[in-house]
């Protein structure tokens, strides 16, 4: 009888692409599993419950809005988005999810968040929205620090129009009132004058750095 050598079967065309995944993502810093991803260790669940409603992780990036590196951010909305105006318009719960990444002052960061609302909304829309913006200024300000791995999260919720924040699960300042402001919020990340690897990689074009 003949024996005959079993030759290896070629890596089909999907096992090539899952391949080239991995490797992309190991490159970038980025880990995915079949229910989170990873970015710099700190892990964002593929999906989140907001206001009774499940919520898709639209994408993950690393934020630098204290000059440096300083948090990593996920953004979560009800079906995906690429583009800055469908992420900020598409109806129903939001989320903001960050974690800092080194320690900063609370007056440092509430800073920061502001002068990123300004530099990346038109006039009309700051003004508009000038108490909603004024609120955000005390939000931490019964807090003296936030630290490294410490994690915020900032919901929109429709059924009320206001956002709230919250800290390591725990809720911090005031209920912010008004629909408007949360877009302005998602501008701090994905605004016209944002980085471009940030805004990408909240918007899913592109792996994180």
């Amino acid at each position: 009888m003949t024996n005959t050598l079993s030759r290896p079967c070629a890596p089909s065309r999907r096992q090539l692409l899952a391949g080239f995944v991995l490797s992309a993502c190991a490159l970038y810093g980025v880990k995915a599993s079949a229910s989170e991803v990873q970015l710099d260790g700190y892990s964002f669940p593929d999906t989140a419950t907001v206001g009774g409603q499940n919520l898709v992780l639209n994408g993950v990036a690393a934020s630098s809005i204290l000059s440096t590196r300083s948090s990593v951010v996920g953004f979560y909305l009800p079906s995906k988005q690429k583009t800055m105006e469908t992420a900020t318009a598409v109806k129903g719960p939001k989320r903001i999810q960050f974690y800092m990444v080194r320690n900063v002052s609370a007056r440092d960061l509430s800073n920061a968040l502001l002068d990123r609302i300004r530099q990346n909304v038109s006039r009309e829309e700051f003004g508009a929205n000038i108490i909603a913006t004024a609120q955000l200024g005390t939000v931490f300000s019964t807090i003296p620090r936030i630290s490294k791995g410490d994690k915020v999260v900032i919901d929109y919720l429709p059924a009320t129009a206001s956002t709230e924040f919250t800290l390591n699960g725990q809720k911090i300042g005031d209920t912010i009132q008004g629909e408007a402001f949360f877009p302005m919020m998602m501008k701090v990340w994905i605004g016209p004058k944002v980085r471009d690897t940030t805004r990408d990689g909240l918007l899913g074009l592109t792996e994180a750095p």
